[in-house]
């Protein structure tokens, strides 16, 4: 309670964020489950109907058939993973950032009641991530339709009268701002993940709208962006670092230490490699979120003094108390 009521550097978060995961880890790992299980689920089902993956060694075997089957299972895969991705985070990062408000302020819950705090705006989290989401990525998107139209272009002044010129005019122009974009797209993806990474535990612990927490999340992290980047990017190495670890040993028997087109995974390493990245998404994935918990708290106590709104809201509660007892000690 006493780290609640002022304000943490970044390594007194990070020392909070691993103290309260380790106290109540079942509460978080039983939490962050649901995501990396229904991944796990649907990558199994998938491994059912198409088996493991195996890319040809020679040029000659990329046959259109193959190039078609391939693509169908990439976009298969892509749309399954993105709906589980989307679904999964917004009710296992909401029901954590609840989880963590709770416990970090000193007092109890359990898994059922964080997801039943979650349930009531489910839509709203879910519509709010999609929007955070947009705005992430947008750009790189966009950036992505762009060299897909100067590749298109280049090919049809390839075809007209003084292609030559045009040709090297269009590549070099279309070239140079396709590049330019796409820096910038990466660069944002990265400004806009510390921008709004506030944005969930503003929605669950303040009942705001979509629109409302994607403000607030600006106004929380204005001035915080450096170590919020520093908090992601020092967590998210651990789930990498942890989940790496875990797939070692199918790697390993299959030859590869790293894994690429041409390594070839049997069946049951293909099922270590899935069954390693849910191990590894539930043991880590929770930490993250509880940091970022952590640090919407740290932002409202040093731009809000949340920590004496706390103090008079317990002042308020306790006040009626007085005036009761004194009447029954008159009475």
């Amino acid at each position: 309670m006493d780290l609640a009521l002022r304000p943490m550097s970044t390594s007194q978060v990070l020392d909070r964020t691993f103290h309260l995961y380790r106290n109540n880890f079942v509460l978080f790992a039983g939490i962050a489950i649901i995501t990396p299980a229904l991944k796990l689920i649907s990558l199994l089902v998938q491994l059912k109907i198409f088996g493991p993956l195996v890319m040809p060694q020679q040029p000659e075997a990329f046959t259109p058939q193959f190039m078609q089957a391939l693509i169908v299972r990439v976009l298969i895969a892509f749309v399954i993973g993105s709906v589980i991705y989307i679904v999964g985070t917004a009710l296992a990062s909401s029901a954590t950032a609840y989880a963590v408000s709770m416990v970090h302020l000193g007092r109890s819950t359990t898994i059922a009641e964080a997801y039943g705090k979650v349930k009531p705006i489910f839509w709203r989290i879910l519509g709010l991530l999609c929007r955070v989401l947009a705005l992430t990525f947008g750009p790189f998107i966009l950036s992505y339709v762009l060299f897909l139209g100067v590749a298109l272009a280049m090919a049809f002044v390839a075809k007209g009268s003084s292609a030559q010129a045009a040709f090297v005019v269009v590549a070099l122009v279309g070239g140079l701002l396709g590049f330019a974009l796409f820096i910038g797209s990466i660069v944002w993806i990265f400004f806009a993940l510390c921008r709004y990474a506030l944005a969930v535990p503003a929605c669950i612990l303040e009942k705001l709208p979509a629109k409302y927490s994607i403000v607030r999340s600006r106004f929380l992290t204005n001035g915080a962006k450096g170590r919020i980047f520093g908090i992601i990017l020092l967590t998210g190495l651990m789930t990498v670092i942890l989940t790496y670890v875990l797939q070692l040993p199918a790697l390993l028997l299959s030859n590869a230490v790293v894994m690429t087109a041409k390594t070839h995974l049997s069946m049951a390493a293909t099922t270590w490699i899935y069954i390693a990245d849910f191990l590894g998404g539930s043991l880590a994935g929770p930490i993250t979120t509880i940091a970022l918990t952590l640090v919407y708290y740290d932002q409202r106590v040093r731009k809000e003094a949340f920590d004496l709104q706390l103090m008079m809201d317990a002042m308020g509660q306790s006040a009626p108390a007085a005036p009761t007892a004194a009447a029954s000690s008159i009475g």
